[in-house]
């Protein structure tokens, strides 16, 4: 597949159509790390080329039934999806289990919510625990 770190496609076709297209697509790039970043729809619209040509056969019958066609069927639209490629260092990352945000493994506060990460036990504290045993530290004569 394409290394690129930023993808961009298409899908034309009804937007039913084009939405289909993109969630098999979606499903295929999320192997190979990359993952939908944003999306735009644009409906699909006849030129002006097309109205004037169709008003000039407006002298003739086909011309009438041909710009009532237009009225009515509207052409085909396009939707646009920009793939991003995660990052290679994903592995310094956590997942917020309140909004389920991806931040940093290192952070303390999610920066989306606010939710506060308990902070992981360094080496020096593991020790201090294996020393006293599992028993709170506190003033001495509670226990």
């Amino acid at each position: 597949m394409n290394n690129a770190k930023t993808l961009v496609k298409t899908y034309k076709g009804s937007q039913a159509n084009a939405i289909k297209a993109f969630q098999r697509d979606s499903e295929l790039l999320a192997r190979d790390g990359y993952r939908p970043t944003s999306q735009t729809w644009a409906a699909g619209s006849y030129g002006c080329g097309e109205f004037l040509f169709a008003l000039f056969l407006c002298f003739f019958v086909i011309g009438i039934l041909i710009l009532l066609y237009m009225l009515i069927v509207k052409p085909a639209g396009t939707l646009t999806v920009t793939y991003e490629r995660a990052a290679a260092d994903d592995e310094d990352t956590k997942t917020c289990p309140e909004c389920a945000e991806t931040i940093r493994a290192a952070a303390l506060l999610c920066r989306y919510c606010g939710f506060r990460f308990e902070p992981e036990p360094t080496d020096a504290t593991r020790r201090q625990v294996s020393a006293f045993g599992n028993k709170p530290l506190g003033p001495p004569g509670r226990s």
